[in-house]
């Protein structure tokens, strides 16, 4: 779990948070091939590890083949933010609002693309329909938010990637998710 809010900020870099994403759902990837997921140079790539790496969001692999390949992978298994600390209230504020934007841009980004790939699929009806947004107002009690957080991972648990490949559901494809529950303050 994430308490340092030097830790969030360095984890919010929208390469980092593309990488942190493959590497967490259990896929052992060189630099190069982080580097080609976030659209970056390697070398930027080999700093960005880095960087990840001195918090413990990352460590290094098993070297590959001839032991030239230095391969990464996820420090654990899922990866939580507590940024609670009353003592450093405004850093830790700003780190989660850029860790947020930078989220929720690159969630933006694939919802987009994902509905452009529905639309212009025409030949294959089978992805048709599975691209999906929604946005509710509900009415809760502080418990029943707490029971429905927990609820939706209970849901989602099973079929995270970090438990499952595409290999083991023939015709499954990755599909990102994301759920927000936040409660009305009036914006």
């Amino acid at each position: 779990m994430l308490t340092d809010a030097s830790a969030v900020r360095a984890l919010a870099h929208p390469a980092r948070l593309l990488v942190i994403d493959a590497l967490y759902a259990g896929k052992v990837l060189t630099a190069t091939e982080c580097a080609e997921l976030a659209g970056i140079t390697a070398s930027a790539m080999s700093y960005h590890l880095r960087a990840l790496e001195k918090y413990g969001l990352v460590l290094r692999a098993q070297a590959r083949g001839d032991g030239r390949e230095r391969p990464w992978m996820r420090a654990g298994t899922n990866l939580s933010i507590n940024l609670h600390d009353k003592g450093s209230r405004a850093a830790s504020m700003s780190a989660a609002e850029l860790l947020v934007a930078n989220s929720t841009e690159i969630d933006r980004q694939r919802l987009v693309a994902a509905m452009h790939a529905d639309a212009e699929s025409g030949d294959d009806d089978t992805w048709i329909g599975t691209t999906n947004y929604s946005r509710s107002q509900l009415v809760l009690t502080p418990q029943e938010a707490r029971d429905l957080t927990v609820a939706i991972n209970a849901l989602v648990e099973p079929y995270l990637a970090e438990h499952r490949a595409e290999s083991d559901a023939p015709g499954a494809q990755t599909f990102s998710a994301s759920v927000s529950l936040a409660r009305d303050v009036g914006v």
